[in-house]
This record gives structure tokens, sequence and C-alpha cells, in this order.
């Protein structure tokens, strides 16, 4: 357990909390970048290897490309996402101030009706909850992007003496566990989701929740939940494939059965204050647009929503350059450029299946005489459609935007990209310079991916479509354009 590093908070909500500053100062981008990273590993002695066996070893290490892991382009935004998560998520709940007890006592009131949860409530502790959605394609890296950042906040952190802003000294025996990750699967039922959770703290913290609550009820595993959460001072919960979430009902009930909502992660967590980041697919996003009551109280610090990786991205070109260069096989390869494209092409820009269709054809060519170990775009085409042809379909749907073919494309119908620029480019002109770079690249001229960051589309209504035709009527129609027709524009 590491010992907190405390730090005066610039922020005053947070100053005199020893929960916050004894996280310390965060990483810096450049800290993080280079943190994230994991290089590949593959370099062979085969100085005591049977010749004949070579191959088989090239090809054990070909597969350590998985182990491979490029800081991707989001990565530094969503790990200060989860570290303000973590932050907020103790606005409330300071060990120096009554609070604390409050909410324990809280808690133990609204035992029997834990959903209700008036006492709780009276607290106003939601008001300060964090909430955030990561979601994207399958394979473009949520969850271990999302882990990548956890390893660099400090999960386990000790308190003995603190320096007050008044100068005075305390001494604290407090162990703070500052997040826990979860996996939300097969959309489970209430008591699998609580039960979950308490395991996620037991691994923690070393303790048995989960055993000593294996017959609770579910009322009960509510209350255990919240005090575990309150008593190890949990700063934010992740919660990994949120698309497994039911669908809100209008009457929340609590039972064995019952599939877990997010009104039942709500009334459970960010009433406490507790800040949830949720990571899920696109289906995740369309679950929680279903209701505007929770997905405001849900998203309330916004959300980051992932397509494919851009082409022309720096995560994207570096990651293909290290897969094009970790295995060193004898034959020539490809001008690397053609290769990134022709990869672009065949796997979307999802990085998952780019890794898996370069090590799949790396292998394959491992297996003829050195001379002709080439990698070429050849080589990647037939090994894709060889090995990997059911993904041609969903693959070629995100290409195309035919996302109406698939059930987890669908919600993508509803997103457009975000303009990375920042400037005031008009979108009809923008759209405009997109076609012609892509113009540019003559075996993609009919493509078209959404790609990067993405953003619900806004939908203009039909009343401000005529409103808006109307005005471009009325100019035509203004004294100074009838003037200039009769020749007259002073």
């Amino acid at each position: 357990m590491e010992k907190a590093n405390y730090i005066r908070h610039p922020n005053p909500v947070h100053r005199g909390n020893p929960l916050v500053e004894g996280l310390g100062f965060p990483l810096s981008k450049q800290q993080v970048q280079k943190r994230c990273s994991v290089k590949f590993e593959g370099e062979l002695d085969l100085t005591e290897v049977p010749e004949d066996l070579h191959g088989y070893y090239i090809r054990s290490s070909i597969l350590n490309l998985f182990s491979v892991h490029v800081c991707q382009d989001e990565m530094v935004e969503l790990y200060e996402n989860i570290r303000l998560g973590i932050e907020c998520g103790y606005i409330g709940r300071n060990p120096l101030k009554p609070d604390f007890q409050r909410v324990i006592v809280a808690i133990e009131r609204d035992k029997d009706a834990p959903l209700k949860a008036q006492n709780i409530k009276r607290l106003n502790l939601l008001e300060n909850s964090f909430t955030f959605l990561l979601s994207g394609l399958s394979g473009r890296g949520k969850s271990s992007m999302t882990k990548a950042a956890l390893r660099l906040i400090p999960q386990h952190l000790y308190h003995k003496d603190y320096l007050q802003t008044t100068g005075d000294s305390v001494s604290l025996d407090i162990k703070q566990i500052t997040y826990l990750y979860v996996e939300h699967h097969d959309r489970q039922g209430q008591k699998a989701f609580l039960t979950s959770i308490l395991e996620a703290v037991d691994e923690a913290t070393d303790e048995t929740y989960a055993y000593h609550h294996r017959n609770s009820t579910v009322k009960e595993l509510i209350n255990a939940v919240r005090k575990a959460l309150v008593i190890h001072h949990v700063g934010a919960l992740i919660i990994d494939e949120a698309q497994n979430f039911a669908k809100a009902s209008t009457d929340l009930k609590i039972g064995t059965n019952e599939k877990t909502s997010m009104k039942f992660v709500e009334e459970l967590i960010n009433t406490l204050g507790i800040s949830t980041i949720f990571v899920g697919t696109f289906s995740a996003l369309e679950l929680f647009t279903r209701e505007m009551t929770i997905t405001r109280r849900t998203i309330r610090a916004g959300s980051m929503n992932l397509g494919g990786c851009p082409v022309d991205s720096p995560f994207w070109i570096n990651l293909c350059h290290v897969l094009f260069t970790a295995i060193k096989l004898k034959g020539e390869a490809d001008e690397e450029g053609l290769l990134r494209q022709k990869l672009y092409e065949l796997s979307a820009g999802i990085p998952a299946i780019a890794v898996s269709m370069v090590q799949a054809t790396l292998r394959f060519l491992s297996y003829y005489e050195p001379a002709q170990q080439t990698l070429t775009i050849d080589a990647l085409a037939y090994v894709a459609n060889k090995q990997f042809s059911p993904l041609a379909g969903p693959v070629r749907a995100l290409l195309t935007g035919e996302y109406h073919k698939y059930e987890d494309l669908k919600p993508m119908l509803l997103l457009e990209e975000v303009n990375p620029s920042g400037d005031n480019v008009t979108l009809a002109r923008a759209k405009e310079i997109e076609q012609q770079a892509q113009a540019m690249l003559e075996d993609y001229k009919e493509k078209r991916v959404l790609a990067g960051r993405l953003q619900a589309k806004q939908v203009m209504s039909s009343s401000s479509t005529r409103d808006e035709e109307l005005r471009r009527i009325g100019d035509k129609l203004s004294p100074k354009n009838l003037l200039g027709l009769l020749g007259d524009d002073e």
C-alpha cells in the first residue's frame, strides 16, 4: 500500500481533504504517454534450438504482438477524466469533518428501504457525483485503454499524519481505496452485480464481504455495498461492459431475478456521491439515451465516443509501424505507407482487428522459405480473406457507412465526427475538403468511415428548417437587394 503523498490542492473545494490531497499531483501529458506504452518483446535466442524448430519459436514470438500497447490519442483525456472523477467522489466525504459519519448513519437508517434512501438523499451528495461514459466500436481498445489509465493511478493509499492548512498535524489511520473496477457481464441480475462489487472490494482490501453475504438478500447486499464503499473511501467505480445493463423501467424494483439497470446504479452509487465511469460499446450509448433523466444524471461529465482510428492519426501510424517492424522476416516488405493504407481498408481502423491480421499474416509467411517471406499488401489481403472472412461484412459496413446492416453498428447512425481543429470552417466546406483529400487516395474513393472522436448529431426540426428558408427569402427581398436589381445600390 502506497503512502499518501500530500499536496495543497489548488481547488478550494478539495483543499483540506486528505483523501484528495493524498493523491499528489497528476501525471503530465508526456508522462502518461510514456508510461502507458508497452514495447514489443520478441527477441529470440535460438543458439541452443535445433534449426528445424526455429520457425516454431519465431511464430511463438509473433504472438507477443498481442501484448504490445501503443498509447492511443485519447489516452491523456481519459486518464484525466478518471482522475478528476476520483477527486470529485470525495466531495462531501472528508474524514476530518462530520460528513463521513453522517453518510454511515444515513445508510444504516435507510436499510429497510434502501432504494428510497431518504436519509442519504438529504445529504445531497448526488449533486457532486461525477459520471462519464466511454463508448466505442468493439475492438477499439476501450477496456485496455481504461485499464492502462488505472495503472497510472495509485489504488491503495495509507494515511498516517496529515498537516492541516492551520499548521496543525492530525494523526490518521486510514486505508483508502481510490477506485474499483468491475465488469458487468451478460445482463446480470441485481444480486450478481452487487456481489461483483463486493468481490472487487475484497480483492482490493483482503476482506471477505462476498463470502459473508453469499446468502444475503438484495436489500442486505445494497446496504453492504454502500457501507463497504464508504468505509474504504472508494472515490470512483469503473464499470466495464456497460452495454449489458437492462433498459430502465419506470417502476424500479429490487429482487434476485431483477435485471440491473442504469437507474438502479444511480440509486445505489451516485446517491453517495461516488463517481462512476461507464465503459461499453455503442449499444451502451443507445441504452443511455432512451430516457432523458437517466442520461442527464448518468453522463453528468459528458462522454467520449470512439469510432475507428483515423488513417492519418498519430496512434494509427505508430501502431502500424510497430506491427510492421517488430518481427524481421527474411524477405523484403512493401513500403510501410502502402501497408498501413491496406491494413486500414481491411480493418476499418479497429486496432484489435489490425493486430490480429498482422500477426496472422506474419505467421502465415513464416512457413515459407526465407526469400519468400515478404510482407506485402497482397499477403495481408490473402490472409484477411482466408482467416477473417466473417469480419468482411462489418468492416465493409463501417467503411461505406451502412451501419443499419448490423445491430451493433446501428447507434452510429446517431453520430457524426468531431472537428479536431476547432476552427470555424463550415460543415459544407469541411466536407468539400474531406472529399478532395479522399479523392487523392485512388483506391479509397468510395469509402467513408466514422473515425476518431464522435458526437451526437444535431437534428434540426422541420419548423427550424422552414424558418431558415424564410430568412433566406427575406434577405433576397431586402431593400438593398431590390435597389441593386434596379441598378442603384447606394
